[in-house]
C-alpha cells in the first residue's frame, strides 16, 4: 500500500514538470514558426528587384550604379540623365576595349505600371521632317525608337559609338502614375537580361499594338450641318440658327453670338481641306459668358465635331473660342434652341434659373405645367428639406447653384423606403430627381453642395 501510494506520489509530482515541459516546446516551435514568418518577407519590392539586378550585373564584371528613385505622372514625361558608372574595368580584356564598351539602363517599376523609354539622340532636319509628315498623316514614324515596358520593366543597351545615344533617356509614363528605381550598367559585352534575373517578371510574347490608322474623316460639311438641325428639331427643337466664319491659319477662332433665354446646344463643325496632306480636323471648344467670363460648358473630346449643351436664365452675349480645325477653313456654329417654362422661377436670378432649366433639360423631364410647391435656398454643406407632397403623384426636384463657386453638388430624396440621387456632372451646376409618391404624404430631399461659398436654391414642382 505504501509502494503503491509513494508511486501514486512521484506520479503526481512529475505531472507539473511534464506539462511545464511541454509548453515550454511548444511555445519554442511557434516562436521558431513566429521567426520564419517574420524573416521571410511576403514579397520582394522595387528596391529589393533593383538590388538584386545590380547584385547580378557586378557579379558578371560590369560596372554598375543605382540612380536616385524617381516618380513620374501619367502624361508627363521626363528626361534622366544616364552616366556610365565610374572606375575600373572589371572584365578581363576589357582595358582596351574600351571603346567597344556597352551601357546598360534599365528602369524598373511596380508591375502593373506602363511606360516607355526613348533614347534622345542626336537627329538632323531630314528626320525630323518625315516624323512631322508621318504624324500629319495620323502615323507614328517608322524610326520611332521607344521602348514599352513588359511587366514594369524596360532596359536598353547600346555599344561602342551608339552608346552615346544612351546619355538622355526620356521616361513617359502610360498608367497613372509610378515609381522608378534606375540601374545603370557599363560591361564589355551585353549582359543578362533583367527577365532572367527576375523570372517572376517574366513574360510570354508580347503583340504589337498595331496601328489604329488616321482619324476618321466627318464628311463634307453641309452634310453635317444639316444632319445636327435634322437631330435638333427631332428632340424638339423650334429653331435652329447656323452662323459660320473663317479660321485662323493655326485651326483657331472665336464665335460672338447674342442668345435669348433658354437652353441652347452648339454644334461647331469645320469644313475638311480637299489637300491629301493636312492636319486631322478635331475641333475642341467651350462657351463662356462675356461679362462674367463663367464657363457654361466645354468640350475636349476627340470627335471631329464639337458640342456645348447649356441653358441661360436671360439674353446674353456668348463667346465660344474653339481650336482644332484644319487650318484656315470655314466653321460653322449651329445653335438650337429650346424655350424656357414660365414656371421656372426668376426671383433667385439669371444664374439659378438658367441652372434650373439645365437640370429639367438634363434629366429629360417635361417642362413644368404650375408653380413650384416647395421653394428653398442653402448654401455650403448637407441640407434637410422637408416636402409635403400628394398621394399617387410625381415631382421633379432640381436643385441649382445661385452664387459662389461648386466643386460637388449632390440632390437626392427618400420617399417611404424608396430613394433616389443626382450628381451635378463635370462643370455642372445643377443636379434633379424625379419621384413619385403611392400612399406617402411627406418627402425629405437632401442637398449636399461643396465649394468655394455656395449658394443653391431648390424647386420642386408637380409631374403630370
Amino acid at each position: 500500500m505504501r509502494a503503491a501510494a509513494g508511486g501514486a506520489m512521484e506520479r503526481g509530482r512529475a505531472a507539473p514538470h511534464v506539462a511545464r515541459a511541454a509548453r515550454a516546446a511548444v511555445l519554442s516551435l511557434l516562436a521558431a514558426l513566429a521567426g520564419v514568418s517574420a524573416g521571410t518577407p511576403a514579397r520582394a519590392d522595387l528596391s529589393d528587384d533593383a538590388a538584386r539586378v545590380a547584385r547580378m550585373w557586378s557579379l558578371s564584371g560590369a560596372r554598375v550604379a543605382r540612380l536616385p528613385p524617381i516618380f513620374l505622372e501619367h502624361g508627363r514625361a521626363r528626361v534622366v540623365a544616364i552616366d556610365p558608372p565610374a572606375g575600373p574595368a572589371r572584365v578581363a580584356g576589357a582595358a582596351g576595349a574600351a571603346a567597344d564598351e556597352c551601357l546598360t539602363a534599365a528602369f524598373l517599376a511596380p508591375r502593373t505600371a506602363e511606360f516607355t523609354l526613348s533614347p534622345e539622340g542626336p537627329s538632323g532636319g531630314v528626320p525630323a521632317l518625315e516624323g512631322l509628315i508621318h504624324r500629319l498623316r495620323g502615323a507614328e514614324p517608322e524610326d520611332d525608337r521607344r521602348v514599352p515596358s513588359v511587366t514594369g520593366v524596360a532596359a536598353i543597351t547600346l555599344c561602342g559609338a551608339e552608346r552615346e545615344g544612351l546619355r538622355r533617356l526620356a521616361v513617359e509614363v502610360l498608367s497613372t502614375r509610378s515609381a522608378f528605381d534606375v540601374v545603370v550598367a557599363a560591361s564589355s559585352a551585353p549582359l543578362e537580361r533583367v527577365e532572367a534575373i527576375l523570372p517572376e517578371r517574366a513574360s510570354g510574347p508580347v503583340a504589337p499594338r498595331g496601328d489604329p490608322g488616321r482619324p476618321s474623316e466627318p464628311g463634307p460639311l453641309d452634310a453635317r450641318v444639316a444632319r445636327a438641325a435634322r437631330r435638333a428639331q427631332a428632340e424638339g427643337a423650334p429653331r435652329v440658327a447656323p452662323t459660320d466664319m473663317r479660321a485662323s491659319s493655326i485651326g483657331t477662332g472665336q464665335f460672338s453670338v447674342r442668345l435669348p433665354e433658354g437652353c441652347h446646344r452648339l454644334d461647331l463643325m469645320a469644313e475638311v481641306p480637299s489637300a491629301t496632306l493636312r492636319r486631322a480636323t478635331d475641333l475642341d471648344a467651350e462657351a463662356r459668358e462675356e461679362t462674367t467670363g463663367r464657363v457654361l460648358d466645354r468640350d475636349r473630346s476627340d470627335a471631329p465635331d464639337a458640342r456645348l449643351d447649356f441653358c441661360l436664365g436671360e439674353q446674353g452675349v456668348v463667346e465660344v473660342p474653339f481650336l482644332g480645325a484644319a487650318g484656315p477653313v470655314k466653321v460653322v456654329l449651329s445653335d438650337a434652341q429650346w424655350p424656357m417654362s414660365a414656371f421656372v422661377p426668376g426671383h433667385f436670378g439669371a444664374r439659378a434659373r438658367g441652372n434650373m432649366a439645365a437640370a429639367l433639360r438634363r434629366r429629360h423631364a417635361p417642362a413644368p405645367r404650375a408653380q413650384a410647391i416647395a421653394e428653398a435656398i442653402g448654401a455650403q454643406g448637407d441640407t434637410l428639406v422637408p416636402v409635403q407632397v400628394e398621394p399617387g403623384r410625381c415631382y421633379f426636384a432640381g436643385a441649382a447653384l445661385a452664387r459662389g463657386e461648386l466643386r460637388a453638388l449632390r440632390i437626392s430624396v427618400e420617399v417611404g423606403d424608396r430613394a433616389g440621387r443626382d450628381d451635378a456632372g463635370e462643370n455642372g451646376e445643377s443636379a434633379g430627381v424625379a419621384f413619385c409618391s403611392e400612399i406617402e404624404e411627406s418627402a425629405a430631399l437632401r442637398v449636399s453642395a461643396r465649394g468655394g461659398s455656395p449658394v443653391w436654391v431648390v424647386a420642386v414642382w408637380p409631374m403630370d
